[in-house]
């Protein structure tokens, strides 16, 4: 302190009776100064650590120099009024420029006599790590509140005493029907939307809370629109100090659609269950190795199993005749997570080859890890061979209507050549006798020609009408390459022996 300036200032008679008050400033943790003209004519070593600057550097310096720019005038117009108006606040809070970072101080000041005129007596507290605090508390607080205020579940706090709301945030108007300053002036109760058949076990549940500290429950409301909704409602104890209740703080969430999605999982289980018992197709479920973990009554009779216990000890891929095309189906279905009507073979326990259709997917879990293969596999055997039929059978009618067009033709040109001979035959009495043998033999040999083509004309018809009568006369039946070399041999042989159609394969004399 400088004892110098003090003396001069004559201000405090410091040392009166026994308390040494120079002694006091020097040693507080606050900065004392005292200002005249807007001088600074003393300061205490506190001040001087709270602006960071020597003593020697203050002493008769403008207190302005040491406030921020943004700051200055009004600091500087505040201690001028202080001087004539007694009423003005004595407490001013502003920033110090310092070297290192500015300060936050909070000023106290009076006005005091200084050699016959008016200085102020000045105390200023370093408030900048508490206001640092503040705001970043108040910055905590609203981060915390937008949290609150954008949550779609509801959070509440009660009243340990009575149940009465102490907070609510605004989600409870979505989910009750009415507005938060409802609940805030204590007009509504959580209570009061319970459902009437949950009210007993919800007040139970909300009672037990003191001595569980935390439980949750799900139950009905009734909103204010009437509409009953289900709520997941989690509910705990919080503490202002060690067994010191202070509230109930419950989070409360709308659970309606998983509710009502969950409801209608049950049923569409239930439907799939029945569905997989009853269906004529195979329906299964395996793991990514092929074992089956479920198969239905019409799979096991379909694969030729004795017993339900017998399937599941099996593995579908022992059933497939080409292990490739079971490579080709998993393939597709773990590409693109599920496959439909994909054609592939089985050969059954008793070695019967059949054609199958499957329809499958890949069952995951959450994280997309593959739990099993579910699927359906339809008989397609029959349908197929009826399919091949029907091909062949459209092949062989549009060979006999080509070959028919073109008999045609040849019938008709054979008619024209005859006509023309004959036509030709009375031209003949006028030529010579070597003409006239020339023309005989020329004719002879036209005529032979005409029986070969009426021949193969037979012949080709005999075959036509053989695969039109054994095509399109039987319906849905197994024909194989052996069936159609014997309606040609049996036609070649005799073509006379055609006119009555050939028994194809697998019929008898006489079955119709």
């Amino acid at each position: 302190m400088n004892g110098t300036c003090f003396d001069e200032a004559n201000l405090l008679n410091v040392c009166q009776e026994s308390i040494d008050y120079q002694g006091i400033v020097k040693h507080i943790n606050d900065g004392v100064f005292i200002l005249r003209e807007g001088n600074i004519i003393f300061t205490n070593g506190a001040f001087c650590e709270i602006v960071g600057r020597e003593m020697t550097n203050l002493l008769g310096r403008p207190f302005a120099d040491l406030v921020i720019p943004e700051d200055r005038d009004r600091v500087a117009r505040y201690c001028v009024d202080k001087l004539y108006t007694s009423e003005l606040s004595d407490r001013i809070e502003f920033s110090i420029t310092r070297p290192d970072e500015d300060a936050i101080v909070e000023m106290k000041l009076t006005v005091v006599d200084c050699g016959g005129a008016p200085a102020i007596l000045s105390a200023i507290t370093d408030i900048t790590e508490r206001r640092k605090t503040r705001i970043e508390l108040q910055r905590v607080k609203d981060r915390l509140e937008s949290i609150l205020h954008a949550m779609n579940d509801v959070v509440v706090s009660l009243s340990p005493t009575d149940q009465s709301i102490l907070a609510i945030n605004p989600a409870a108007e979505a989910l009750y029907g009415i507005p938060r300053r409802a609940f805030s002036a204590g007009e509504m109760q959580l209570m009061h939307f319970v459902h009437p058949e949950d009210r007993e076990a919800v007040g139970k549940f909300y009672r037990s809370l003191e001595e569980d500290e935390f439980g949750e429950m799900q139950y009905r409301i009734i909103s204010s629109t009437g509409r009953i909704k289900w709520v997941h409602d989690e509910g705990q104890l919080v503490y202002c100090t060690i067994r010191s209740i202070r509230r109930l703080d419950h989070v409360i969430r709308d659970i309606t659609e998983q509710k009502e999605a969950l409801d209608a999982l049950t049923r569409s289980e239930e439907k799939y269950r029945d569905f997989f018992q009853s269906t004529k197709d195979m329906a299964y479920s395996v793991t990514s190795d092929g074992t089956f973990i479920d198969i239905n009554e019409a799979g096991i009779q379909m694969l030729g199993f004795a017993s339900r216990e017998e399937a599941l000890a099996s593995n579908l891929k022992d059933f497939y005749d080409n292990l490739s095309e079971r490579a080709d189906l998993l393939a597709q279905i773990n590409e693109d997570g599920f496959v439909t009507d994909k054609h592939v073979r089985f050969r059954l326990k008793d070695g019967k080859p059949i054609e199958v259709a499957i329809t499958a997917r890949a069952k995951t879990d959450d994280s997309g890890y593959l739990l099993y293969y579910e699927g359906i596999a339809h008989n397609i055997t029959q349908a197929m061979e009826d399919q091949r039929n029907r091909v062949l059978r459209n092949a062989a009618g549009g060979m006999c209507h080509y070959l028919n067009t073109h008999l045609m033709h040849i019938l008709n040109a054979k008619d024209g050549i005859e006509e023309e001979i004959e036509c030709l035959d009375g031209a003949t009495r006028n030529m010579s006798d070597e003409a006239r043998e020339a023309w005989t033999n020329a004719t002879s040999s036209l005529r032979s020609y005409c029986e070969d083509l009426h021949l193969a004309y037979r012949n080709i018809t005999a075959v036509t009408k053989a695969f039109n009568s054994a095509f399109l006369t039987y319906k849905e039946e197994s024909y194989l390459d052996k069936a159609i070399l014997d309606i040609f041999n049996s036609c070649l042989e005799d073509p006379l022996d055609c006119s009555t159609s050939p028994i194809p394969p697998g019929k008898e004399a006489g079955e119709k």
